[in-house]
């Protein structure tokens, strides 16, 4: 009876074919940022930093009341409930935001956030609201954190 460790197969040498398809293109990185975009993506970050500043616990939520959508707002209240009550020891910081204008007065944010070494992230809309009280402002009215 053999066993497996017995057997001693030498392995025979493989000849590489060449395949018959040609060299790809090189990979390019792709534009997120279209339309006119570069005052609102300074806005955002600023934005998301203060954000990122209530969900750890740095800043108080109502700070951010006049800029959110009231289904964001109590979104982000509750989730504040549910946390930790001291804020962390360490900064948080935005280390890089990205925007797509959906149209002129939409935008999809996404922002890579830096916490204690750590990368974390934030996902948010904001909607031109052109009837607020003292003028047109960019509203959150989509907020996901990660």
């Amino acid at each position: 009876m053999l066993t497996a460790t017995a057997l001693h197969l030498r392995p025979q040498p493989l000849e590489q074919i060449a395949l018959p398809i040609p060299p790809a293109p090189p990979v390019l990185p792709v534009i997120v940022e279209r339309g006119d975009s570069g005052e609102l993506r300074q806005r955002a970050a600023r934005f998301a930093q203060a954000v990122a500043e209530v969900l750890h616990g740095h800043r108080p939520a109502r700070q951010l009341g006049p800029w959110l959508a009231a289904d964001v707002y109590d979104q982000l209240l509750l989730h504040l409930r549910g946390r930790r009550a001291a804020p962390s020891r360490h900064r948080v910081r935005v280390a890089s935001v990205h925007v797509e204008m959906i149209h002129r007065r939409a935008a999809e944010i996404a922002v890579r956030l830096v916490h204690g070494g750590r990368s974390t992230a934030l996902a948010l809309r904001l909607d031109l609201d052109r009837d607020a009280p003292h003028g047109p402002i960019w509203r959150c009215t989509a907020l996901t954190w990660a």
